[in-house]
Formats: structure tokens, C-alpha cells, sequence
């Protein structure tokens, strides 16, 4: 029961950002799986998990589009905001945050973007996330929010 709460809770925090890869997945042919709270083995516990059947036939770009979705949807999604909402609008300051987190990609994500090879070799979207790739992923997410709060403040 406290499990089944804790998904209702977590869930709209964290299924646009899976929903976007999974959306991105089937544009491209893959068959996209959304897990809230998934058994997980390492340092941190995902509160969601992407993931889809990966042949080893995909194209590079393909895997990388999906690796990189929530970026392009909603990092897009606040520009096109921006252009219908004005700037002073409570609604512009209110989306940021929102926003911001959704279109951050987890270290999982760049790790997959970066070695797309890796990832097609598991047949999964996943990759060895080093401390590089955690660097990026920390540095793109204070980017991230930094371009959507211009997008929709400035």
C-alpha cells in the first residue's frame, strides 16, 4: 500500500520526462518500457526508468535521439512557450522548474548519448555512467535551467 502511494506521488514528477523517451522510442520504431520506481542496483535509486528492446542493427543517431528527448521536448517545449506567454505571466515563472528538471538529462541519459556502442551492445539504453559522464550530466542539468528560466523570464 505505502508503495503504491509513493508511485501516485512520484509520478508526476517523473513520467513526462520517461514519457518523452518512450514517445521518441516509438517514433523511431522501439518498443519503450516505463518503470516508476524500479529495482535498482548502485549508489542511487531512479525514482523512474526508460528503457527498450535495442538491436544491435539501430542507428547511431536513433539511439541518440532517444537518449536525448526530454532535452528536445522541453527545453523546445519552453521556447514555445515563451512565444504564446508572457514574461511577466505567473504561468512563464511557474513553468521553470517543471520544466527545467524534465528536460534534464540523468547521467544514464549522457552516458547513452555518448557511447551509443555500449548501449547497443547491452540491447538496452544503458551505459557506465564514470565520473565524466556524471560531470556532464551535472553541468548540462544547472545548463538546462539556466536556458529555460531565459527562455521564459527574458
Amino acid at each position: 500500500m505505502a508503495r503504491r502511494i509513493l508511485r501516485l506521488a512520484v509520478a508526476p514528477v517523473v513520467l513526462p520526462h520517461e514519457l518523452a523517451h518512450a514517445a521518441a522510442a516509438l517514433a523511431v520504431g522501439l518498443t519503450p518500457e516505463v518503470r516508476l520506481l524500479p529495482p535498482h542496483e548502485g549508489s542511487t535509486t531512479p525514482l523512474g526508468q526508460f528503457d527498450a528492446d535495442l538491436p544491435a542493427s539501430t542507428p547511431t543517431w536513433r539511439v541518440r535521439l532517444v537518449a536525448v528527448a526530454p532535452l528536445i521536448v522541453f527545453v523546445g517545449g519552453a521556447v514555445l512557450l515563451r512565444l504564446t506567454v508572457a514574461p511577466a505571466a505567473l504561468g512563464a515563472a511557474l513553468a521553470v522548474v517543471p520544466l527545467a528538471y524534465w528536460g534534464s538529462l540523468s547521467a544514464g541519459d549522457v552516458a547513452v548519448a555518448a557511447a551509443p556502442d555500449e548501449a547497443r551492445k547491452s540491447e538496452r539504453f544503458a551505459a557506465d555512467v564514470t565520473r565524466r559522464i556524471q560531470a556532464a550530466a551535472d553541468a548540462l542539468t544547472l545548463l538546462v535551467a539556466l536556458v529555460v528560466a531565459a527562455a521564459l523570464l527574458a
